[in-house]
Formats: structure tokens, sequence, C-alpha cells
């Protein structure tokens, strides 16, 4: 894709490899040198601090510093309250400049308050939207469907986008297609639709009934986008795995949970969890392929594979994924605004091999077809399909368009496509790499957790309830700061003083009020929220028939027990500031206040109303 040479690049020193920069009038100029020892004499002093028993991790292949565990926050202890220190500890810097001058010239609209929503949407760059306005402005622009052009200059960009996304996650053009879709949601349904059109065949003649349906298992901690494909399955059967465990068994032989011999089949897993941003589910991907029962009509049927990686590519590098293509997933959705914070854009990366399945759906939108026949009978040529049959079903380029041509209905969001480039190029220039966004929110995501433990009423009740597993919880969290296990978010609930709930939607209006944007409730994560919550069937039977549901207006507390929890979740121009700002918050609002103490355990007069403000108190609270 042609780029503007009078672009000025706004972020200091280009990516990693690059010794020169262009200048406003679009010459060259030489970057000046870089000096490591910063980054040595950096990790020798966090070598130094760091708690009993952590200790830095291996450098990874792209910088010198990824995996390193964070130095916890120092407290001190005052009249029996804990409170953070103001003398912050030190924590690495892998990006080229210091974050807080990133935030200065890129983000001065986070001004507004502490952010604490990335997992919702990160934050967009000045300059993505300056670059991107740029050549709106100076460029003509047109359908890509045309041949004038304006078209082809539309056309030849997403192109170059498309190739320009896959390096970007680590997946090879050659092994790897992009398909751009609305939103990481669309990407599933699109896998879903595939699937149902597939299994609908049966062996007999079509009567446009699904007569077998397709298997379909998910994880617990499924974001509800997958938990939804299960609606399509048309009576194939299937399983939610209660846990890493039943996965496993599953894997090696040990459970049975799919339906029989010769049944299509698909597995679906979070890389991260939306909830508690626990990483899992490296290397499944790979053991299913490999696995001959799976594939042979074993118990896992012809199984493909499903990763939802909305959550995980925010903030990690996707190149562990991708680059060994006979154990990468068949189908990998993601969200660009998760990641870039503009455009609004998701997507879905097919292994090419895999692509097929994906080619025999039914419907058909403008722009995916070669040609049709309205009249004198109903058929049609598939451009998706038709490359499929040229390269014996792989899926490989060639033949009568890509497998992309054959999925993507209607005219494209090229605008959004084009800013998608300029995201990627300022996402670079600013942080280098995801191994260096890595590096930082997992030591700002430790920083965060250690505080909050340590934040105690005078009575030494604990002020925050975190969840994360229960090894983790008695060895003090030491997934945080290591980015294999856990990502930059938090799903915590507040106590009181003796020990009840805060309401979860009362805590998240507090912290509106004080400029600290924070998400509370379900956080469309159904199986691992009430997982987490220690909830029974029947509890959960009791908060439907109370007339709970998610959303600001639901029930929070029901016989003093939650239904859902407050997440706080950091990104890659998150800065320690915003952290202390968020402890401070906790601190002030409820240790510090005078009426934390609460007389009832029941909450009568505190702040945790089981209902919003607006509405009566149920009768069972």
């Amino acid at each position: 894709m042609a780029r503007s040479n009078i672009l000025v690049r706004l972020s200091g020193r280009k990516r990693e490899g690059s010794s020169n920069t262009s200048s406003p009038k679009g010459g060259v100029k030489q970057a000046p040198p870089q000096d490591p020892s910063w980054r040595r004499r950096s990790l020798a002093s966090l070598s130094r601090r760091l708690s009993p028993g952590l200790r830095l991790a291996p450098p990874s292949p792209t910088t010198t510093d990824s995996d390193v565990a964070h130095t916890p926050v120092d407290v001190l202890t005052t009249n029996n309250t804990t409170t953070t220190t103001t003398e912050e500890p030190e924590l690495p810097t892998p990006y080229s400049k210091p974050v807080e001058l990133i935030r200065q010239e890129e983000y001065p609209h986070m001004n507004q308050g502490t952010y604490l929503d990335h997992s919702g949407a990160t934050i967009y760059a000045h300059a993505t939207l300056a670059r991107t306005t740029t050549l709106l402005l100076t460029n003509l622009y047109g359908n890509p469907h045309s041949a004038n052009q304006p078209a082809k200059l539309s056309g030849n960009t997403i192109d170059a986008v498309r190739l320009q996304t896959l390096r970007f996650l680590g997946a090879d053009p050659a092994h790897y297609d992009l398909v751009f879709t609305a939103n990481a949601t669309a990407a599933i349904k699109l896998v879903a639709d595939a699937f149902r059109d597939l299994a609908s065949f049966g062996d007999g003649e079509d009567d446009g009934e699904n007569e077998r349906g397709f298997w379909y298992g998910y994880h617990r901690d499924a974001h509800t986008s997958l938990v939804g494909v299960r609606e399509l399955t048309g009576g194939g059967g299937g399983c939610c795995f209660d846990g890493d465990a039943e996965v496993e068994g599953w894997l090696d032989g040990r459970l049975e949970a799919a339906a029989g011999k010769g049944r299509l089949g698909l597995f679906a897993w979070p890389g991260q969890s939306n909830l508690t941003g626990r990483r899992l589910g490296a290397g499944w991907a790979g053991r299913l392929r490999a696995n001959a029962a799976g594939r042979r009509g074993g118990p896992g049927g012809d199984t493909y594979s499903l990763l939802d990686a909305a959550a995980l590519a925010m903030t990690g590098p996707m190149r562990h994924v991708f680059e060994d293509v006979a154990a990468a997933p068949d189908f990998v959705c993601v969200s660009f605004y998760k990641i870039f914070g503009f455009p609004d854009l998701g997507g879905l990366v097919v292994r090419k091999e895999s692509g097929h399945i994906l080619a025999l759906r039914k419907y058909f939108g403008g722009g995916t077809v070669s040609m049709v026949s309205a009249i004198g009978g109903a058929w049609h040529l598939s451009k998706g399909l038709e490359n499929a049959r040229s390269e014996g079903g792989g899926g490989h380029g060639g033949g009568g368009g890509t497998l992309h041509e054959g999925l993507e209905d209607g005219t494209l969001p090229f605008h959004s496509i084009l800013a998608l480039g300029e995201a990627i190029d300022v996402h670079a220039e600013l942080y280098g790499s995801m191994d260096n966004v890595s590096v930082h929110t997992s030591a700002l995501a430790r920083r965060m957790y250690l505080g909050m433990r340590r934040l105690r009423y005078a009575n030494g009740q604990p002020l925050c309830k975190i969840y994360e597993d229960e090894d983790e919880d008695e060895n003090g969290g030491v997934a945080y700061g290591d980015p294999r296990r856990q990502g930059a978010t938090i799903a915590f609930n507040v106590f009181r003083a003796d020990g009840g709930y805060e309401s979860y939607a009362a805590v998240e209006r507090q912290a509106n009020d004080k400029g600290v944007y924070v998400r509370s409730g379900g956080i469309c994560c159904p199986g691992g929220l009430f997982t987490a919550l220690q909830y029974e069937p029947w509890q959960l039977r009791r908060a439907r028939s109370a007339g709970h549901h998610c959303g600001s207006d639901g029930i929070s507390l029901i016989n003093e027990l939650p239904t859902g929890v407050v997440r706080a979740s950091l990104g890659a121009m998150s800065t320690a500031q915003d952290v202390d700002r968020f402890l401070a918050f906790l601190e002030e609002t409820f240790i510090s206040r005078r009426d934390s103490a609460y007389a009832s355990s029941n909450g009568a007069g505190s702040t945790s109303s089981a209902k919003p403000e607006h509405r009566k108190r149920n009768s069972i609270e």
C-alpha cells in the first residue's frame, strides 16, 4: 500500500532493526545511536530488588527483558491500615522512551481520568488518527469491487494491509489467510455457520433440515460469543469442559467427551480469560491435530480447533500461536480495537490447510461469488470454494480466488482497513514489539495485584477478593508478572470491614465518580464467572428466578453473595501512576472513610445495595 511521504514520524525511534527515520520532507535522516546500557542497569537493579523466590526470566527472541517478574509494590502500615508508599519501585522500561512521555505525546485524551478497561477497548494514539486523516484527505478511495482507479487504490490498500496484519500477528501469509470481520464475535459466527451448514447435509438428500449436526466442545472460561455456538450444533451434542484438567484428559484419551465415529466436531477455548486474565490452552490445537483418534473416528471425531484470541492478542505476542503451522489452531479470532484502540475491526486468521471447510458454507454475499443464477435454476460459484478445489482442498492461493474472497460478504470497510495499516505502523514505532508490551503490562499487573492484596482494614480484614486459581492465591499470585500464564487483567470484589461484600455496581459507580474507569458485572464470561464465585447450579437458578441479569441494572448481591465482579485491565500505554491512582481510590474510598465498618453483616445502610438505587430491593436479598 502506498504511503504518503509527507507524513511525519511523531513518536521517536522507528521499530527495532531500523537505523533511519523519515523526515517531514520525505528525506532520510540518521536516528541517534541507541545506548543499551540503560537497560542493563535497569535489569541489574531490578534483579537486586526482586522478592524471594522470583528471578528474571530468560530473554525472549525479540527482546532482552521479556517475561520479567515485577518487583512488589512497597507498602507502609500506619494506624493499622495499609497504604501504598509514594516511592515507586523500579519497573522495567522496554519501550524506546518512557511510557509517561508516550502518554503525553500520543494520548492527551487520556488525561480525563484513569482508564482501566483496556480489555473492553484500548485507547487509540493521536498519530493513528492524524495519519489516517491525512491519507483520506490526500487520496481518492473507491469501492474495491469496482475496476476504476480509486477502486484499485482501495483494493491494493486492502491487500497490503492484510499481509501487514498477518505479519504483525506472526502468521506467515504462505500458510494463513486473514478474513476481515466486524469484530471477534462475527469471526466466531462465521466459523459456526460454516460448521452448521456442512453438518446439515446428512447422509441422504438434503431437505434443508440439519439431520446430523456437529459436535461442539468449549472451555468453561469461554466468552459468551463462544458459548453461543452451541445453539447451532443441530443436535450434534457437545460439552462444556469444566477446567483445564478435563481438556487435558480428553486430549489424552482418558475422558470421552465427543459424539461418536465420523462426527464433525469443533473445539473452542479462549487464549486468555476475559474475566480473570488467566492464559490457557497453549499446545491444545497441536495435540488435537496429532491425536490420531481425534482424526480417525475416535472419541474426538473429525474435530477442528477455534481459538478466541481477542483478549490474548491485546497485550501478548501472537507469534507463539502461529509459528508452528502443524500445531497452530485451525481458526483464530482477534479484535483489532483491543490492540490498537482504532479502528473498530475484527478478523479471523485461517490455517489454509483447514480453510476448505469454511468455503462449504451455504450463504453468499456480494463479492464472494464469481457467478450466480437467479432464474432457470438456483446455483452459484463460490470464489472460496473454487480456490479450495483448485488446490486439492488445501486452500493455498491460485484458482478462481483466495479463501477470504469467498468469506468477506459485501463491501469491506475499506476506510477502517486503511486505518488498521496506520495503527500497526504507529504501534510499532511507539512500543517496538508486542513482547515489549507484554513485559510492560505484566510488570504493572503485578504491581496492581500486590498492592490490592496488601490493602486491609484496621481489623485485618482484606479489602479485595481477587479471583485466581487456588494454587496461585496460596503462592502469592506468582502468575502475575509471568506473561506466559497471566494477562494484565484483575477480577475482584470489595469486602466491607465486617467481611460482607460491597455491591460491585456501587464500586464501579464510585470509581466512575472519582474518574477511575473500570468494568463490573458478568464480563461476558458466564462459565468462568460462576466458577470463580463458587456458585452451585441451584444458586444460579435462584439468581435467575430473582430477576438477575447481566448489565448495570442487574442484582449485585443475593443473600450477601455477589453475582458479578469488578474488572481492572491494563494496556500498552498504562502507567505506574494509573495503578497507584487506582490503589489510592480503593484505600481512600473504602478503608479511610469513617463509615467503612458496618454495624451488621446484611449490609443495611451500606453502599452494598443489591439492586441499583432506582429500583426496589428484592425480598430475598
